[in-house]
């Protein structure tokens, strides 16, 4: 009997746990060449946002022009990120995808709704020929 009782209490406790499982990221991750089409798309709306979550260093050695800039290491990041408008459209890259992944689950918490992520970060971008701005001082969004 108390078998019978576990096993149903198992399967009660993975059915609602499913949908919670099965729930996909609101992040829609584009390619290098997909990314620089979507940001001619958006360009000059206030709505739209190109974020570097580089480090300082980083985006002075080369970022993507018109790119504002997060430090994803400050201690701050979160609370500044919480402050962005969360119905923005909002293109996010790093230097791998690495620090972009653990953002768009950030944002995904805190209930924005138009997250993008440049695959492979800046040096997919890079790698595929696109331009890269060096030397400016980066500017926080």
């Amino acid at each position: 009997m108390k078998r019978v009782s576990y096993m149903w209490l198992c399967c009660i406790v993975m059915c609602l746990m499913f949908p919670l499982a099965c729930q996909s990221r609101n992040t829609v991750l584009l390619d290098p060449a997909e990314a620089a089409a979507f940001m001619e798309r958006h360009e000059g709306r206030e709505d739209f946002l190109v974020l570097d979550v580089r480090t300082a260093e980083e985006f002075r050695q080369g970022h993507i022009g018109g790119a504002r800039w997060l430090d994803y290491y400050a201690p701050d990041f979160a609370e500044r990120f919480a402050r962005l408008d969360r119905n923005a459209t909002i293109l996010l890259y790093c230097r791998s995808g690495n620090r972009t992944s653990r953002v768009s689950d950030l944002a995904q918490r805190l209930g924005f709704t138009r997250i993008f992520d440049l695959r492979g970060g800046i040096l997919a971008w890079s790698r595929a020929g696109l331009p890269l701005t060096a030397g400016k001082e980066p500017k926080a969004p």
